[in-house]
């Protein structure tokens, strides 16, 4: 499935919807409560840290089964590319609303790349 969606966050309820379908249609074992919330927690980083805000740039959800208890999602911005040595969670004891984000997603994810594009942006490609 692919979906392509502007970086407003109001698409990101149809984004979880369109997920969580997904997986009840095609990957039948797998956790959607946390696939839904490391893909959310995704796009809200691009839309904060590579569109800063800008409700108007295009992303591009892939969604793929791998297996009955197996997805890969691969989540495509056009935005301002974030050095990989920035994308890191924050200290768990520094208790302060926001940052745990990249926590989630990396606790959540079996596997998490980011590979910046030769036309700009980046491909993050998460496996559950």
């Amino acid at each position: 499935m692919i979906l392509e969606i502007k970086s407003d966050p109001a698409e990101l309820k149809n984004v979880r919807r369109s997920i969580e379908n997904f997986c009840k249609e095609n990957v039948s074992k797998i956790d959607v409560f946390l696939v839904k919330l490391a893909v959310d927690e995704a796009l809200q980083n691009i839309i904060r840290y590579a569109y800063d805000f800008d409700k108007t740039r295009k992303i591009i959800i892939k969604l793929e089964k791998i297996s009955e208890n197996s997805l890969k999602a691969e989540l495509r911005d056009f935005g301002t590319r974030v050095s990989s040595s920035e994308i890191k969670p924050r200290e768990l004891h520094d208790v302060r609303p926001g940052g745990l984000g990249i926590h989630f997603i990396k606790n959540i994810a079996k596997k998490m790349s980011y590979e910046h594009q030769d036309d700009g942006g980046t491909l993050l490609t998460l496996v559950f």
